[in-house]
């Protein structure tokens, strides 16, 4: 089975930006995703576009957007263009909206409204036409099939993503309860639409640090550790294979975490004694080796796709560590 892994980059730095897309590019990165977040990134879509042009191989999209800050159409117009400048290697991330919408005053969006953006986006490049919240919307220029990723955390979302998405990020763990039961809810709400896991494209995000001990590697992560802990566990802990006993714990994370802080909540983690707890469930972290081992074992396990999600605007030589020590290791 073959190793591939992912991306997600941020960037105030454009030049920065599109160096570390190259660089992950010919080092063979199988997907570089673009966050979306306006308070505290460059603009998604544009970043893409670099993306896309600064690439040759990669497949390159939004991860994510959502559908409260932007309407489908302009959506669907948007991610074709992409596809015009990386044919064939765009996909379009989305989801319910986290940092995006709470620094705007929003709420995320249901679940229900989320499976009608992903619907309205498809007819639109199909047909190019379709409706939004009661109203008619057009697309004329873009007819077209892009892949549709979702990034779900609990139950419902795993449920409705086998049901629609063709790509999807698991947001939930990676020891071995955790893939097995993510596994299992896909699943289900593939046979619902008469699919199997086999017709899903699945990745699962983890958060990623290199260091001379795999102690120092976690401390490197520790705000990393509670943005992935208040995305997992914002909307509650039913379903999610957590112990009684660290249910307080972290339902006080999902209450103090501040969007406005998004990867930069550094002593969070270790105030409520949960950092050991989320770098075990959501990270690969140690040295150059045992990172390897990890990412090895996580392959034997079912969990051979891997996409981080680590801030590299804070974790400076992230990029290189992974490009140059870490993927020419990985399948051979």
């Amino acid at each position: 089975m073959t190793i591939e892994l992912g991306v997600a980059l941020v960037s105030t730095d454009i030049s920065k930006y599109i160096e570390q897309v190259r660089a992950l590019d010919r080092a063979g990165i199988g997907m570089i995703g673009c966050g979306d977040s306006q308070a505290l990134y460059h603009e998604q879509f544009i970043r893409c576009a670099l993306a896309a042009e600064h690439s040759q191989q990669a497949r390159v999209g939004t991860w994510i957007t959502n559908p409260r800050t932007r309407h489908p159409a302009v959506t669907a117009s948007a991610i074709a263009t992409i596809d015009d400048i990386a044919p064939k290697r765009t996909f379009l991330g989305v989801g319910t909206g986290d940092s995006t919408v709470y620094n705007v005053g929003m709420k995320p969006a249901s679940l229900n409204t989320l499976s009608d953006f992903v619907q309205t986006i498809r007819e639109l490049h199909i047909n190019g036409k379709s409706q939004w919240q009661n109203g008619e919307c057009y697309l004329t220029w873009a007819k077209r099939k892009i892949p549709i990723g979702m990034a779900p955390s609990g139950p419902k979302g795993f449920r409705l993503a086998g049901q629609i998405a063709d790509i999807v990020w698991v947001c939930f763990g990676i020891e071995q309860d955790q893939i097995r039961l993510a596994k299992e809810y896909i699943a289900e709400g593939a046979a619902i639409a008469g699919r199997s896991l086999d017709d899903i494209d699945l990745w699962w995000m983890i958060q990623l640090s290199i260091g001379d001990s795999r102690e120092e590697a976690i401390q490197k992560i520790k705000a990393n550790l509670a943005t992935s802990g208040h995305i997992i566990f914002r909307y509650g802990l039913e379903g999610k294979n957590v112990p009684v006993a660290l249910h307080k714990p972290i339902e006080q994370l999902t209450r103090d975490y501040k969007s406005i802080e998004h990867f930069k909540s550094d002593n969070l983690t270790d105030n409520l004694g949960l950092t050991e707890y989320l770098a075990n469930r959501l990270a690969v972290a140690g040295t150059t080796n045992e990172i390897i081992d990890q990412i090895k074992k996580l392959n034997t396990l079912g969990a051979n796709k891997l996409f981080f999600y680590t801030d590299t605007n804070r974790h400076k030589n992230l990029v290189p560590q992974l490009t140059m020590d870490i993927m020419p290791h990985l399948n051979d």
